[in-house]
């Protein structure tokens, strides 16, 4: 999720004295002819060769999957609540919702989740109309 958003949030490598000997091993040896190749040649033949050869994959969370069964109560309720504000569009809401779960393209995750997070804040902060 942190790529998707030009986040880089993952930490491979903590210890201090590896960055500092890393740091100060010439240019000319990192890059050669991939990005990771110090780490693979370090590594040697621990990584099999369909880990060190396979294309870059990307991760995203089950949204979708968890909206629709572990947060569906969750979700729901709030889609609900919102709906039934009156500065929204009960019924446009409520079909979006419903779209939603029987798997309509037109209607993404986050596309609910943003309604699902705005009705949980406005609860959360007590804001009624």
């Amino acid at each position: 999720m942190s790529m998707a958003h030009a986040l880089e949030v993952r930490v491979p490598f903590i210890d201090y004295t590896l960055v500092e000997y890393v740091l100060g091993i010439p240019d000319k040896y990192k890059n050669v002819s991939s990005p990771k190749k110090l780490l693979i040649d370090a590594l040697g033949d621990l990584l099999p060769d369909e880990v060190v050869n396979r294309t870059k994959m990307g991760f995203t969370f089950p949204w979708k999957h968890w909206m629709k069964n572990e947060l569906k109560y969750f979700c729901e309720s709030n889609i609900v609540s919102l709906s039934k504000r009156a500065m929204f569009n009960e019924s446009a809401i409520i079909a979006m919702w419903n779209n939603f779960l029987a798997d309509k393209k037109i209607v993404t995750w986050s596309r609910i989740w943003h309604l699902v997070v705005l009705e949980n804040w406005l609860q959360e902060n007590n804001i009624e109309e």
